[in-house]
């Protein structure tokens, strides 16, 4: 992994910063259709449409880099900040849980927390946006529906 300055200075350059980060990041990396940098993207968008500040739009960019990437929390908390990786690590599920059901609620439970809530949500809908656009069927497992539910 190149080294990325990306630490956080001036809220007008948080957005650019976390691109750049996660251009990095998921240089070589496969993702699903609907994933990746797109994805990151239009979660911050709909944070920023619904008049989220800039810390919130760079969350919803990061909310997947360290379950998609190689990249780290650490990595996260060097280039953006503590309150920022606190922010990405509630919304980032503990792969150490095997079983499915309890590594949801685990991550409920931490983005209840953490209230990162509306990043959440606002990943939720970019994923269905997507599905809405592209025509793909969501199975209800990821979709997001009791996710949803439960947070509200």
């Amino acid at each position: 992994m190149r080294p990325v300055p990306t630490t956080l200075t001036q809220p007008s350059e948080g957005r650019a910063q976390a691109i750049v980060f996660l251009i990095d990041a998921y240089e070589g990396v496969r993702t699903a259709a609907g994933k990746g940098l797109p994805h990151a993207q239009a979660v911050a968008d709909i944070l920023r449409d619904a008049g989220h500040d800039q810390r919130a739009q760079v969350v919803g960019l990061l909310h997947d880099v360290v379950e998609d990437t190689p990249r780290s929390i650490q990595d996260v908390r060097d280039g953006f900040g503590e309150t920022i990786a606190a922010m990405v690590q509630a919304l980032t599920e503990d792969d150490s849980i095997r079983n499915y059901a309890q590594r949801k609620r685990a991550l409920r439970a931490q983005v209840i927390g953490a209230g990162t809530t509306v990043i959440a949500l606002a990943d939720k809908i970019a994923s269905r946006q997507h599905a809405q656009i592209t025509a793909t069927r969501v199975r209800r497992r990821t979709a997001g529906v009791g996710f949803i539910a439960a947070l509200l």
